[in-house]
């Protein structure tokens, strides 16, 4: 694939095309990979060609998804800033460092670092880790041109531990959501009466996306209430520890009968908001502006989550959704109270919904095009 270098755009990112399971015919279904999707997406509406490169642990390769080449880097587990910066010695045209921020990589003078949420948020991270993981972002942020952060905790963390003169260093930038595509049902989630009424989880089935909290969540509801049904709705990467543990909990489960468990493609995911009358979002740890947040609110469902990350900047507690720490008790009473109070679920899925429309996806690729360009025409003088 033989493009002009002035006409490319390369995305370096550890996760784009599904590498865990080896499918290289789609994308991982986790919000980096939908992030880099829209991204390559608002690139060819440019009239420009979007590049990835991507980490794979299981071998090199080089493909074409959805006219984006896509190549496929082997890289040490210990050791990813080597491996991006090799990928930067190839790339062409401006680069977009489009994720791993917090490990020290010497990035290409005039490049954009995109920074998806913090990702060392953990209360028990040892002190030691934390002070160098500062020392390697104000180094990122004095080797990028542009820093964009999809929610306002990493701009207050950096104007916080780092040092930099241009205040518009940083660019805050939330995700969006396409609020023309996840839509409402008409008479569906905000509050019909429905029975059986459904609670979703919609994430990778993770660690620090809440998983294990959600799984005592789900044992407690379905105990207490014999017409509800728990959908996970989300990737789960088979023979990891959480995966086994998923699966022996789910196989011997009393209540499996109402336990469902799906993967959707990102244009089918909307489905599972729609069918929806709660949806969970008890996130751990490393959470940006969350799009399956977004993308449950657009679709106007009530919204339970945890306050962690960019999830406080999208709920307000008691408004468009109930926001508590992030425990499994705190989350249980949460959803009890909306099973218990269809006309709360009815409020706050409206507000939700007006809410999701300040997110919109038009809005997010207008600046994203804005930055693009801007930093092309920086290169082209240089």
């Amino acid at each position: 694939m033989n493009v002009p270098t002035r006409d490319t755009v390369t995305i370096l990112t550890h996760s784009y095309l599904d590498g865990y399971t080896q499918n290289l015919s789609r994308p991982f279904g986790g919000g980096l990979e939908r992030y880099v999707h829209a991204l390559c997406r608002v690139i060819i509406r440019m009239g420009l060609q979007p590049v990835v490169y991507q980490l794979s642990y299981f071998g090199a390769f080089d493909t074409t998804y959805n006219g984006v080449r896509v190549r496929g880097w082997t890289y040490e587990l210990d050791n990813i800033a080597v491996a991006f910066e090799t990928m930067a010695e190839s790339a062409e045209g401006l680069l977009l460092y489009g994720s791993c921020i917090w490990h020290p990589i010497r990035y290409r003078p005039g490049s954009i670092g995109i920074c998806h949420g913090i990702s060392w948020d953990r209360h028990d991270m040892p002190r030691d880790t934390k002070q160098e993981v500062a020392g390697i972002i104000n180094e990122a942020v004095g080797q990028l041109e542009l820093i964009v952060s999809v929610d306002s905790q990493f701009l207050t963390y950096c104007r916080s531990v780092c040092y930099f003169p241009d205040p518009a260093r940083i660019a805050l930038l939330p995700n969006a959501v396409d609020t023309e595509w996840f839509t409402p049902i008409a008479g569906a989630n905000a509050g019909a009466g429905s029975v059986p009424l459904r609670v979703l989880f919609p994430r990778r089935l993770s660690f620090e996306r809440g998983i294990v909290p959600m799984m005592l969540l789900a044992t407690t509801i379905l105990r207490e209430y014999p017409d509800v049904i728990v959908e996970f709705a989300g990737e789960l990467v088979e023979k990891t520890p959480i995966a086994i543990a998923f699966r022996l909990w789910l196989d011997s489960h009393p209540h499996q009968n109402r336990i469902e468990q799906r993967v959707y493609s990102f244009e089918e995911v909307r489905t599972a908001y729609q069918n929806a009358d709660i949806v969970v979002i008890p996130t751990i740890f490393s959470e940006g502006t969350s799009l399956a947040c977004l993308e449950a609110m657009s679709c106007g469902v009530p919204v339970v989550s945890s306050n962690v990350g960019g999830l406080n900047d999208i709920i307000v507690d008691g408004l468009n959704g109930l926001l508590v720490p992030p425990q499994s008790a705190a989350l249980t009473a949460a959803v009890r109270t909306l099973l218990d109070n269809e006309a709360l679920r009815s409020s706050m899925g409206h507000l939700a919904r007006l809410t999701a429309l300040a997110f919109d996806q038009r809005k997010w690729d207008s600046q994203w095009m804005s930055i693009i360009e801007a930093q092309r025409k920086k290169l082209l003088r240089s």
